[in-house]
């Protein structure tokens, strides 16, 4: 018998009683709290919960595999960590991270998303949990206060441009983009959106420039 949580009934297994199988229709059940990335809600999940790491897989399947989901509704990492699953079909977002391999594990951490590590281990559930751990029990589910000394920021409330490589300018991120602090700031204007190779020239320029000025 199989007992979903409510208000699921119960129901028995039919067939043959073979692992396989039963894990298919048990993961079916699991809870999780991955998130599904593309390319209009990515910025978002990257930017909210500053306090939080964000662990990504990339893969070539469809669905969430259920040790990933596991792992998201583990004790601690869903107190403080976030978990994302992005389709090899989501091509702006497997670029923008330089993907080449499926499947591909990156933890983004960092106010800012500043450090971005490939993990290198082995794809099992030991093994992953072993290398968030350090991370996420290092914050214990605390809480980054907003800007007004609340609570911490909402989907709602965060800032996309703080993890853009080029973060687009507009009437909201002009003051943390441009204006807000000194140094020097080009703006790119362009009639429509920006395509990846603007963004990888924009990108080798600003690390360029930003060589050339760091002890000015």
């Amino acid at each position: 018998m199989i007992y979903p949580p409510n208000p699921v009934p119960a129901f028995k297994i039919e067939g043959k009683l073979e692992q396989k199988p039963i894990a298919g229709k048990l993961a079916k059940f699991m809870p999780d709290k991955v998130t599904k990335l593309t390319k209009e809600n990515t910025d978002t999940f990257l930017s909210s919960h500053p306090s939080e790491p964000k662990l990504l897989l990339f893969s070539n399947k469809k669905s969430v595999p259920t040790m990933w989901k596991a792992l998201s509704v583990d004790t601690v990492f869903k107190r403080t960590v976030k978990f994302g699953f992005i389709s090899e079909d989501e091509t702006d977002i497997v670029q923008r991270f330089k993907v080449k391999k499926f499947p591909t594990v990156i933890m983004q951490r960092g106010a800012k998303g500043e450090t971005k590590e490939t993990y290198k281990g082995e794809l099992k559930f030991m093994a992953l949990k072993d290398f968030i751990n350090p991370y996420a029990e290092s914050g214990m589910g605390d809480k980054m206060a907003g800007p007004a000394g609340g609570k911490e920021e909402t989907m709602e409330e965060a800032k996309p441009w703080l993890v853009q490589e080029v973060p687009e300018l507009t009437l909201k991120s002009h003051k943390d983009v441009c204006f807000k602090g000194e140094g020097l700031c080009v703006i790119y204007l362009k009639d429509g959106e920006a395509a990846q190779a603007d963004i990888d020239m924009l990108t080798g320029l600003s690390k360029k420039f930003t060589s050339q000025l760091s002890d000015r």
